[in-house]
């Protein structure tokens, strides 16, 4: 079964925004709580407020911004209601999780794992599917759409590249990384380049 986007088909839209922005909540959520390290951007947040002495949040907002703005008057995109429900729901949906779930923190290495794995599932099946609603994407999706269309690079190396930049500038600045930091930096691109192949025969 397919589901037809056209630009009148709002609700379609939106509910994918929504959905797509829970997953990448979630992804976050499962990513924090395998203890087997941060995804990469988050590494570089937190090195930025090591060096700062800002709060994560803070930074965190302030990154996105920084991001936002260049693109857009490189780009002269205009913002949707998908850049604000980015910028607003990420949080908002990880701070449900914590206090429906708590934290889980699971001493059993292959839970642990699975976890892992759940988060970069989640984190790419969510990109591709607010990305494909074409409501507005936030500043990292912005990036990464940015890149691919000004270079001849498929969007799963785009990707890689990204993150491993991510944690790489994270590292130098003094940010936190494990193996799953390592793993998601390489394997989070494939994924959504292969999620965005998945949505894309359900919503045409």
């Amino acid at each position: 079964m397919t589901v037809k986007i056209t630009e009148d088909n709002f609700l379609v839209r939106f509910s994918m925004v929504l959905l797509g922005v829970f997953l990448i909540s979630l992804g976050v959520y499962l990513f924090v709580n395998s203890r087997l390290g941060s995804d990469p951007f988050t590494v570089m947040i937190e090195g930025f407020a090591n060096v700062t002495g800002l709060s994560i949040g803070g930074i965190n907002m302030v990154m996105k911004i920084t991001i936002l703005v260049p693109l857009y008057f490189l780009t002269r995109d205009k913002f949707g209601p998908g850049t604000v429900v980015n910028a607003v729901f990420i949080g908002l949906f990880l701070e449900m999780l914590y206090f429906f779930l708590g934290s889980i923190n699971p001493e059993f290495l292959p839970l642990r794992i699975l976890m892992l794995l759940g988060a970069i599932i989640s984190i790419g099946s969510g990109i591709a599917i607010y990305v494909t609603a074409n409501l507005g994407e936030g500043a990292l999706e912005f990036l990464m759409m940015f890149c691919k269309r000004r270079s001849n690079f498929s969007l799963r190396i785009v990707k890689v590249a990204l993150d491993v930049t991510f944690g790489l500038v994270g590292i130098l600045l003094g940010g936190t990384i494990g193996v799953g930091t390592v793993i998601g930096a390489l394997s989070i691109g494939p994924v959504t380049q292969y999620m965005f192949k998945q949505v894309n025969l359900v919503y045409k």
